[in-house]
């Protein structure tokens, strides 16, 4: 329960506001929810990424986090960030097996975020054959969710620290082939990569998953990336499954990483209570290099 309270602690550090920018609103179910946007260009609709913040968190606190608003900005597309209802997503796991913070109950998320994006493409600032989805954690989570759900809407998703739910994978039914990045660490403390029994996969078996909906052979390749920084004590291996080109599948396992996601940055992590933050990578720049290979 102490490593617990001392995650409980370092999530409330990261509420703190890392952007001077007002949220703006959209009105769900008589609900006001908020989120930022990032690299819109106003006339000219851009590839559109949904980045959504883990359990504890907020769109402003992912924004400085996962490096978003750069990221957009030297590469050309638009970013929107919502905000979680008590800083929360319904991922589709039951409530009482969720660590930390609970959404509020009754809260249709799915319908929130495809509300959202429509709302983007309507008004232009979406480009609506390029709109892409992603998260951390409960975000991560959440970005599965809305994958075996909305399929349809989306060009490509990808889910950092996160495995999918037994609760999902029992009623997981996507609509087509998905383009798919999963990022973990080998030694996540939150959400292990081999997985809880009864609770959520393990890495590899949800990286199978989603090789299995592609349409996937059963084999893989495995590459190490270089070892930028030897000191930060992990190590990233690619695994590539052998799927069709315009749908692959590929896994980031962070060897000795945490609960983070990768960055090259050495801004605030807390590496004490959630473990090793990788900073081989930019894993933002990793994620839309993946997602851009779809942009056409």
């Amino acid at each position: 329960m102490r490593f617990f309270g001392a995650v409980v602690l370092w999530c409330s550090l990261m509420l703190a506001p890392a952007f001077a920018q007002t949220p703006q609103v959209l009105t769900v179910d008589g609900a006001q929810r908020t989120y930022l946007l990032f690299g819109a260009n106003a006339g000219t609709p851009r590839p559109l990424v949904l980045a959504l913040h883990g359990n504890s968190g907020s769109g402003t606190q992912f924004a400085k986090y996962g490096h978003w608003p750069a990221t957009a900005n030297a590469q050309g597309f638009a970013v929107v960030l919502p905000d979680g209802t008590n800083h929360a997503w319904n991922d589709g796991r039951p409530r009482e097996t969720m660590l930390l913070r609970k959404p509020q109950e009754g809260i249709d998320d799915v319908r929130f975020l495809v509300e959202l994006v429509e709302r983007l493409i309507a008004d232009g600032t979406a480009d609506k054959r390029h709109i892409f989805v992603t998260g951390i954690s409960n975000g991560g989570m959440m970005t599965y969710r809305l994958l075996c759900e909305r399929a349809d809407l989306f060009t490509a998703g990808a889910a950092v620290i996160a495995n999918l739910s037994t609760t999902l994978h029992d009623r997981c039914k996507p609509s087509r082939p998905i383009p798919f990045l999963i990022m973990n660490g080998s030694a996540d403390r939150l959400t292990p990569y081999d997985g809880k029994p009864g609770r959520i996969l393990s890495a590899t078996r949800t990286a199978a998953f989603w090789a299995s909906n592609n349409r996937c052979a059963d084999s893989t390749q495995s590459t190490w990336l270089p070892d930028l920084d030897p000191t930060d004590g992990s190590k990233v291996e690619r695994i590539t499954y052998a799927c069709p080109s315009a749908h692959p599948v590929v896994l980031y396992r962070v060897a000795e990483g945490g609960h983070q996601m990768p960055s090259r940055h050495n801004d605030f992590a807390a590496e004490t209570i959630l473990g090793r933050r990788n900073h081989d990578i930019e894993a933002a720049d990793e994620i839309w290099t993946f997602f851009k290979q779809f942009v056409r």
